[in-house]
């Protein structure tokens, strides 16, 4: 009654379901952009490595590993996706390398949902049905706290609900939408890696919904299979390039690139790293984060508060099934069917990584979708129950606005992992030791394994040459490559630590003096054992700076100049042999030197050969072979210093006749050779 009331008084183009739905959009809008000027605390490293690649590309033409516009960063060395980075340009370009210009796309594509899930709803039921899908998304733990920060992951749902949106369009059988929807679709493979098996799967689905709809001919769907490939392609030649082992591929400006270390799509999807036992481990996961799961603190989530509400999935079953029920007995193949489909695919994929809300970003719009359509089909059966769930719904999502509103930027500052107040303790130390002089050196939080330099590149905007020119990694090779040093910053600390030996081995074989290090950025944690060495200390969220003047002042006086002289090892003249690497052998060690050298230069193992004078000084089992075998991986003795690198092997104590090395491929024989009688 007060509904038909309130529609005789409005004119006749606006209706209390427009009013309504105008309401829930600003408050969706108003929620993600609350508080935007003020930035929540960097949260993860993935956001300031991102946003410094996209940075560096757009003043100096290359990332901080050297390639100029990569279809997808190498990163850490094993990959990050790019599609986001790029989208973020623009803002970067006007508002500088800022995180809060960085993170606007992010916000702006989350309150864009909100209106495309609306109109996808209107089309697919009428304006009932949409204000529920529309509440539904507006109130999303989920989406409220993934729509306000920069991970690159976030972006893949709204690319794959800009391709339904194209085809729940009224014009959605000219091949222009299609093409629009198929492009979007095709795109998503640069959002996020678990979009390597959920796009194809989400396309078939999609080629098959056309033509059920009879919206598209063989002719057509052939078209339109051939534009995902070819959107697709430089994604699928990426794939190839670091699964077979070839060289990046540059196409003028643009950089297909082969990672320095082993991709994170084989480590992280079971379709590359086969490892089926664990599909039913994640199988378990992905379960209990449907049912509502929360467990502790997340990147996208509250304590307590999972991507779905408790139990809402037993809802979005009803409304998958009954899609699938009127497509079989009613032919009736609507958009509720297409988003059936998109759940079904994201379903399907969701145990093939490790289930996290993250990881599975992919699932979580469709099942809004059909959580709403389920308790619509209840509302025109039971509506008592209808609004006994709307209240248990509108009451859980009071209490979580309740929690994020008041206690989360709180919650997340204190997180070990989020690294809160580095960023104006870095831009503090570096303008004391460029006006004082010393290196600085940078710690991390206890027990967390992620690099601080990529703080210190974002903070003080070091332009990519010259972290290039000046870095010092230690494990070229890894996943996540470590970096001991660049320019005046130091990330291995100046007095002796536990497990960092060989880190303090390889700087000093660069030159890196640490007695010239008289600025720290701490974690309150270290910072509190350094508090009575009479050092500066200035508190900055969790993190502290710390300086030692009388430090500075003795460092800049004894040795002027930059911090790192990494310009070649100390060896004599000439080399004992020149293959890829010039060996040189003394102080009873084999080094090896490599002038503009790469991470690709180093990746394969290294076989080292010992010939020795006397076969008697070989152990037993070696005797019969006549030599000693101390095959290595580069990181084990050696580094990248700026655009070199050098390793040094010690050799045995006992004479040595020759020596025999070189590196190889297992399974595919050698790289390079060299041999060498040993110098005496």
């Amino acid at each position: 009654m007060l509904l038909q009331r309130l529609r005789q008084r409005l004119p006749k183009s606006l209706s209390p379901e427009l009013i309504a739905a105008a309401l829930l959009l600003s408050l969706g809008a108003a929620l993600r952009l609350h508080s935007l000027g003020v930035a929540l605390p960097v949260i993860q490293q993935d956001e300031p490595a991102a946003a410094y690649d996209v940075w560096a590309l757009l003043h100096y033409g290359i990332d901080r590993n050297g390639f100029s516009w990569p279809v997808h960063f190498v990163s850490w060395g094993s990959g990050q996706n790019a599609l986001y980075s790029y989208l973020a340009l623009p803002f970067i370009a006007l508002g500088g390398l800022d995180l809060i210009a960085f993170r606007l796309p992010m916000v702006l594509s989350g309150v864009l949902a909100l209106y495309l899930m609306w109109k996808i709803g209107e089309r697919a039921a009428g304006r009932r049905f949409a204000l529920l899908v529309l509440l539904l998304l507006a109130l999303s733990s989920w989406h409220l706290i993934a729509s306000r920060w920069g991970a690159e992951r976030n972006i893949l749902p709204f690319v794959l609900l800009l391709s339904v949106y194209f085809l729940s369009r009224p014009d959605r059988s000219r091949l222009l939408i299609q093409a629009l929807a198929v492009i979007a679709l095709s795109l998503s493979v640069y959002a996020y890696g678990t979009a390597y098996a959920l796009a194809p799967l989400f396309l078939g689905l999609v080629l098959i919904w056309l033509r059920l709809n009879r919206l598209a001919d063989w002719r057509r769907l052939l078209i339109l299979s051939a534009l995902a490939g070819i959107v697709a392609l430089p994604i699928m030649l990426l794939v190839a390039v670091n699964s077979f082992g070839w060289n990046s591929i540059e196409l003028g400006q643009v950089s297909i690139p082969r990672y320095t270390g082993p991709p994170r799509y084989e480590t992280m999807n079971l379709l590359f790293r086969g490892d089926w036992p664990a599909f039913f481990v994640n199988l378990l996961r992905a379960a209990g984060l449907m049912l509502g799961g929360g467990g502790g603190l997340g990147m996208n989530r509250l304590p307590w508060f999972g991507p779905l509400p408790p139990l809402s999935i037993l809802l979005a079953l009803l409304g998958w099934g009954a899609a699938l029920y009127q497509a079989k007995v009613r032919r009736d193949y609507g958009i509720h069917l297409l988003l059936a489909f998109w759940f079904s695919a994201a379903l399907l994929v969701a145990p093939l990584t490790w289930a996290e809300s993250v990881r599975m970003n992919g699932l979580w719009l469709p099942s809004l979708y059909l959580i709403a359509w389920g308790a619509f089909l209840i509302a025109r059966h039971r509506r008592v129950i209808f609004y006994a769930l709307a209240a248990v719904y509108v009451a859980y999502s009071g209490v979580f606005l309740y929690q994020y509103l008041r206690n989360y930027d709180a919650i997340i500052a204190d997180a070990f992992a989020f690294h809160n107040g580095i960023g104006p303790a870095v831009q503090r130390a570096a303008a004391d030791a460029s006006a004082t002089g010393g290196g600085i050196y940078v710690a991390e939080f206890p027990a967390d394994p992620w690099e601080p330099y990529i703080y210190t590149l974002f903070y003080t905007q070091t332009p990519p040459g010259e972290y290039l020119a000046t870095r010092v990694v230690a494990e070229p090779n890894a996943a996540f490559k470590r970096n001991l040093a660049y320019g005046p910053f130091v990330f291995v600390a100046p007095w002796p630590q536990e497990g960092e030996g060989h880190y303090r081995r390889l700087l000093q074989a660069g030159g890196i003096d640490l007695n010239r290090v008289a600025h720290y950025v701490l974690p309150d944690g270290i910072a509190a054992e350094l508090a009575a060495a009479g050092l500066v200390m200035e508190r900055y969220g969790n993190y502290y700076y710390a300086y030692d003047p009388a430090l500075a002042a003795t460092a800049a006086a004894s040795a002027p100049g930059p911090l790192l002289q990494i310009d070649r090892p100390a060896v004599s003249e000439p080399p004992a042999a020149r293959a890829k690497f010039d060996l040189y052998q003394q102080d009873n060690a084999l080094t090896y030197y490599k002038q503009d050298c790469t991470p690709y230069d180093t990746r394969e193992k290294f076989f080292l050969h010992l010939i020795p004078d006397h076969a008697a000084d070989l152990p037993a089992a070696r005797q019969p072979l006549g030599f000693a075998n101390r095959d290595f991986y580069f990181g084990e003795h050696g580094a990248l210093y700026g655009r070199n690198c050098w390793a040094v092997v010690p050799l045995p104590d006992y004479p040595i006749a020759a020596i025999k090395t070189g590196q190889f491929i297992a399974g595919k024989g050698e790289l390079w050779r060299a041999e060498f009688p040993a110098a005496q």
